[in-house]
């Protein structure tokens, strides 16, 4: 690293050892583990703005019932159609959870300049 903070832009790769202190890059590509360099990609929209670090067990469970012409609910029995509503609802918790998370990832991700 130069006194002013930037690289050399030596091509010789670092095969081991460390490098203390930061590491600032202000060109336009970056590239890690031996890939080509790449720009930068453009910005994720988030229009979803919570996060969370926890990744939590499944609530849902697997959905059987068996549809039948029974009016007026269309299965063998209201606890059934109730039952499908229920299962449905710990989906929509699930996915919010995996939504949460990968929130979390794009956030930190994008705080330490790995993504747009």
């Amino acid at each position: 690293m130069n006194t002013d903070g930037t690289l050399n832009r030596d091509p010789t790769p670092i095969s081991s050892g460390s490098i203390a202190g930061e590491i600032a890059h202000s060109g336009t590509t970056v590239g890690f583990y031996g890939v080509t360099p790449v720009t930068r990609p453009s910005a994720y929209t988030q229009t979803y703005n919570a996060a969370s670090r926890t990744h939590s067990n499944l609530v849902s469970a697997s959905v059987s019932a068996s549809v039948v012409l029974v009016t007026p609910f269309g299965f063998a029995s209201s606890a059934q159609g109730d039952n499908l509503v229920l299962a449905v609802n710990r989906l929509v918790t699930d996915l919010t959870n995996v939504k949460n998370v990968l929130n979390q990832v794009i956030d930190d991700l994008q705080s330490q300049g790995l993504l747009g």
